[in-house]
Order: C-alpha cells, then structure tokens, then sequence
C-alpha cells in the first residue's frame, strides 16, 4: 500500500483552490507544459475541475514554486497529471521532487492503473531529460507553438507496477531519512482508494 505522502525534504504541497487560478495560467504559460494548445485550453487549468490541485512550496521558507493537478480521472483507470514550476524559483531537482509527489499521490488516492503527463522540450532540463533519453511513449511533432518556435509534445506514461518498482529501489530518499512511500511519517494509515467514477 502506498501512502499520499504530501512532503518531501524540500518540497511541502498546499491544497489550490480556484483563488489560484490566475497564478498557475502565468506559471503555465512560463514553462511550455500544455502551453497554448487550443485542444487543451482549460481542462487541467481548471482547478475546480481537477480530482487533485496543490501549491507547491519550498519546504524551508515556503515560497510559492508552481503547482500540481491530478485531473481527466476516467473509468479505463488513468489520470492526467500536470506539475508547473516556475522555471525562475525552482532549483535543480526540484521538479522531479515535484513529479515523485503528484504521481504517487496520484497512485495512493485514486483506484488507477496508468499517470499520463505530457510535455515540450522546454523543461525537459528541469527534470533531468534530454529529446535523446526521454522515454515518452508517443510524441506529436511540432504541436505547440510557444515562445517563437514548434515544440514537440511528448505523452509519458506510468503504471502502477512499475511505480510500485521505483518507490522501494531508487526514490527512497526522495522523502528524506526514515521515511518511506509505504507508510505515513507518523499517525493514521492512509485513506482508501477513491473508486473510479461510473461509466
């Protein structure tokens, strides 16, 4: 079982509400994720829309550096996921940091099989890719148009299998000494799993 962890060593999230939706367009439209797609205007810009939104903040000082959605929950067991730092206040590694939460969150609280995520080359730095080692399971040429030029949309995928894998290998110090993705820092076991909407 895992559980919803919402902190890491230098990351905490806060529960987004609709009062942020001005800020997450502006980090949105900094990055160059789900950009300005008009196929995709709104549907994880709406935070009243999403299964899950957050703020994500430095740990520390609890500056504000982007958010977190988990949205598109649907019956076939997948969730879309979106997380948007500002490329001006989050440091190295940060952004992984960021992606490691939304997508166990996102295993932990919903009853699915796959996280999808899509993104352009402009912040494959942020996370440590390059358009040579991404992984990305499709990719649409020249998609968005974004700061001058075509950018390229890479859709990603991650089922829970092999998340389970990542989080007992790799990613265990991801949350920071002592802790694991399996067990909450101290208190409850975590709430069940939210049943898939009906067809």
């Amino acid at each position: 079982m895992l559980f919803p962890h919402t902190a890491s060593r230098r990351l905490a999230f806060r529960p987004a509400s609709t009062r942020h939706h001005s800020e997450l367009v502006r980090t949105m439209l900094r990055t160059g994720i789900e950009s300005v797609s008009p196929s995709a205007r709104g549907e994880g810009r709406d935070l009243s829309k999403c299964d899950a939104a957050f703020v994500v903040t430095a740990r520390g000082s609890g500056d504000v550096l982007g958010f977190s959605t988990l949205h598109g929950l649907n019956p076939a067991g997948h969730v879309k996921s979106g997380v948007y730092l500002d490329p001006r206040r989050a440091r190295l590694g940060v952004g992984s940091e960021a992606i490691y939460l939304t997508i166990n969150y996102a295993f932990a609280m919903f009853d699915v099989d796959k996280v999808i995520a899509q993104t352009t080359e402009a912040t494959f730095g942020s996370v440590g890719l390059t358009p040579d080692s991404s992984q990305a399971t499709a990719v649409l040429r020249e998609h968005l148009y974004f700061r001058g030029r075509h950018w390229d949309l890479h859709t990603f995928e991650l089922g829970r299998a092999e998340w389970e894998r990542h989080v007992d290998g790799a990613l265990g110090g991801v949350l920071g000494p002592g802790l694991s993705w399996r067990r909450a820092p101290a208190g409850p076991a975590p709430a069940p799993l939210r049943p898939r909407p009906a067809a």
